[in-house]
């Protein structure tokens, strides 16, 4: 059994075979029907029949979803959420069947939290998959007509989703691909780099601190990026704002740097990366809601935190996941690409608060710290306090950047300063240093935070 004929993508038996390509042989037909709008009515009655289905399919299927929503008369979708925290006390008890009924057993990370079981079925593999082949599809038409690039996929592999999604989408589209991980110790930057040249590798999807990486070790060995001849990458993983991909872009003349995915290892792949530029929802895989992150309440405008209710019938459908990320969704335009474009703004817990201007977001704050900048090859942020023999409150910024050329003049980091003053209230000024410390070169690895900001003030807020 297959569950995807047009695509290829392959599928194992499993104990709900028949019924699971049921499933996708019907979303295939919606994709036929849908013109992309959001609230277009057959997409509205997808959501409304998909979600009474997974929420008694794990009722059923799932001993922690059981116990939690009852027999149906006490249960409802709207009473609770499922938290992080539930899926580490729950592990394998919330898996709607067994381990053996998954295509692939991943994890995650442990960056935010204790690591958690991600096991995948084949039909989740296949629509989750689903959205980002979609993009590039669309991608492939508008950047590279009539070519077959090649694909560099540069990420972890063990117990990690990452370079089997990109690794399936591309044999999908008919491209051949090299998995990557310069980070690895049998592979290295040095060995990733000569073959990224030698196999004249056209795309390349990677965490964003990974493009500023690969820049920084080719100038480091006398070499330029731009012969390399990349000319996309699709970054992931991390806050990715657009200062970010216009800076990224100054170090790899001829690339075009755009986002590739959202999602995690525990819901999946919530949005791919659009040729416009744009992350947009995968909609007919889940049902989105916004909440307020203190509270649980639902947001009253487009901002707010993400929880997602995972349509697929699966091995590991989760309902009401609070992904912990805070996001903007976009109201969808007819003429649009395909779902809501969404704009990660960081996780919840990374907002950092200032004495004169209260709480900032990850994506604030790095819009604010790389505006103006460019060949920037990494930044960190440091918190000190700034009137501490005087006992006056405030604090102080240090905006350490580290660049591709020589020492920049000050004019080409006043406007980083200047929206750095702006949006903290606090006193800036920049250190212009040839290395930056170890952590801000890893992201994702460790999360945005750990990595990008110091917070050396007396009782850290």
């Amino acid at each position: 059994m297959t569950l995807s004929m047009e695509d290829g993508v392959p599928a194992a038996p499993s104990l709900h075979g028949e019924r699971q390509a049921a499933y996708y042989e019907s979303l295939l037909d919606l994709e036929r029907r849908w013109d992309g709008d959001p609230s277009s009515e057959a997409l509205a009655a997808w959501r409304e029949r998909r979600t009474a289905e997974v929420v008694d399919w794990v009722r059923a299927e799932s001993p922690f979803y059981a116990q939690r929503l009852g027999d149906g008369r006490q249960g409802r979708k709207q009473d609770f959420f499922t938290t992080k925290a539930d899926l580490a006390a729950a592990g394998l008890s919330v898996l709607s069947g067994s381990v053996e009924d998954a295509q692939v057993y991943y994890e995650t990370t442990g960056t935010t939290g204790p690591p958690t079981p991600c096991p995948r079925s084949p039909l989740e593999v296949a629509v989750s998959n689903r959205g980002i082949l979609r993009a590039w599809r669309e991608m492939l038409s508008r950047h590279f007509p009539g070519e077959r690039p090649f694909v560099a996929v540069m990420g972890p592999s063990e117990l990690y989703a990452f370079g089997d999604v990109f690794g399936d989408v591309a044999r999908s589209c008919g491209l051949g691909h090299v998995k990557l991980w310069p980070d690895s110790p049998r592979v290295g930057f040095a060995r990733a780099l000569r073959l990224l040249r030698e196999l004249s590798v056209s795309v390349v999807a990677c965490a964003p601190s990974m493009v500023l990486e690969l820049a920084r070790e080719l100038l480091r060995t006398g070499q330029d990026p731009a012969d390399l001849g990349i000319r996309q990458f699709l970054v992931l993983g991390e806050v990715s704002t657009p200062e970010f991909l216009r800076n990224a872009g100054t170090l790899w003349p001829g690339s075009r740097v755009g986002p590739g995915m959202y999602g995690s290892q525990e819901a999946m792949c919530i949005a791919g990366g659009w040729p416009d530029g744009r992350l947009r929802l995968s909609e007919p895989n889940y049902a989105v809601e916004l909440v307020d992150p203190e509270t649980g309440t639902p947001s009253p405008g487009d901002t707010g935190e993400l929880v997602v209710t995972m349509l697929t019938p699966g091995v590991k459908p989760l309902i009401r996941y609070r992904t912990g990320d805070l996001v903007r969704i976009d109201p969808w335009a007819p003429g649009d690409l395909p779902g809501r474009a969404l704009t990660v703004l960081g996780r919840a817990k990374d907002n950092v608060v200032f004495a004169a201007g209260g709480p900032v977001t990850a994506y604030d704050l790095e819009e604010a710290a790389l505006t103006g900048l460019e060949r920037c090859l990494g930044y960190q942020i440091v918190l000190e306090d700034a009137a501490e023999a005087s006992g006056a409150p405030g604090d102080r910024v240090v905006l350490r950047v580290q660049f591709a050329d020589a020492a920049p003049a000050p004019r080409r980091t006043a406007a980083a300063v200047g929206r750095l003053t702006a949006l903290t209230g606090a006193e800036v000024r920049v250190e212009v240093v040839d290395d930056l410390d170890a952590r801000a070169h890893q992201g994702a690895l460790i999360s945005w935070k750990a990595a990008r900001i110091v917070d050396d003030r007396k009782g850290a807020r």
